[in-house]
């Protein structure tokens, strides 16, 4: 299940995914970072909060397509802060900035345990 979290305005755009994730989750989210890409924002820092996720259910076909969004729209991403309670996770994101992640740009990927939530918010506002 997708949803925006309250919290996130200007540049800033906050989601959380449960369960699993979707074609229409992917969706959903494409949709929240057009909406928030056509006020005038260039660049976004997007909170991604995971909660309960089971790594069975995710859908190929969601998982290529969110692939496919985030290589068509990198350069309109800035800080990435994916919030969650598994090594897995951690690990992924890990990963995921070294390859993708571009410091002298600022396309940074971080991890943050549930427990620093507070620390997500901060990066993604900065």
């Amino acid at each position: 299940m997708f949803k925006v979290l309250e919290g996130g305005e200007g540049p800033v755009l906050a989601v959380e995914i449960s369960g699993s994730y979707t074609v229409e989750d992917v969706k959903a989210f494409e949709k929240a970072a057009e909406a928030r890409l056509a006020q005038g924002h260039p660049r976004l820092n997007i909170l991604i909060k995971i909660d309960r996720m089971d790594w069975l259910k995710i859908k190929p076909q969601a998982f290529f397509q969110d692939a496919k969004y985030a290589m068509e729209h990198i350069k309109q991403m800035r800080h990435l802060a994916i919030v969650g309670d598994s090594k897995l996770e951690e690990v992924l994101v890990k990963l995921d900035n070294l390859i993708f992640g571009r410091e002298k740009q600022e396309l940074i990927e971080k991890y943050f345990d549930v427990s620093d939530l507070d620390q997500a918010w901060e990066f993604v506002r900065s």
